[in-house]
């Protein structure tokens, strides 16, 4: 069955609105979980999970060292593994992810922009995700994995 959510309306600095594909997830380490919204990215390669809430769930960071480039800056990350749970909006129904590739932005920023990136590597693998805005819809629909190596 699939996962339906909604696009989450956010209001911007200058005053106006706008929706983003927002979906609550459950990020698991070693030490605790947490429940915190995600932002899915079809545009980056692999999830970003901020320093400090890595830490505080207990993923690891002594992974390899690299950096990430972005539109106007670049990012120092450490390459890890995380799992996901996905929840429904009926909350009835979840979908566990584990072992995802990751990268842990090293940066203890404080400025408010660090937020969770939901990329395709690991999470595109194992979902045909659509995107509904007219409707408002978000779908996730399980699939088999495939290796297309």
């Amino acid at each position: 069955m699939p996962l339906t959510y909604k696009f989450k309306k956010e209001k911007l600095e200058d005053g106006s609105y706008v929706s983003r594909p927002r979906i609550l997830i459950t990020l698991k380490g070693s030490k605790a979980s947490i429940d915190i919204p995600a932002l899915i990215d079809c545009g980056a390669d692999t999830s970003v999970i901020p320093n400090k809430i890595a830490k505080a769930i207990g993923l690891s960071t002594q992974g390899e060292k690299t950096k990430i480039y972005t539109y106007l800056e670049s990012t120092d990350v450490v390459r890890s593994k995380a799992s996901f749970i996905f929840i429904g909006r009926a909350m009835r129904e979840s979908v566990t992810l584990d072992n995802i590739p990751v990268l842990i932005d090293t940066s203890d920023r404080d400025d408010g922009e660090q937020e969770i990136i939901l990329g395709v590597d690991g999470i595109f693998d194992n979902f045909d995700i659509t995107f509904k805005k007219s409707k408002n819809k978000i779908i996730f629909k399980r699939v088999l994995k495939v290796d297309y190596r």
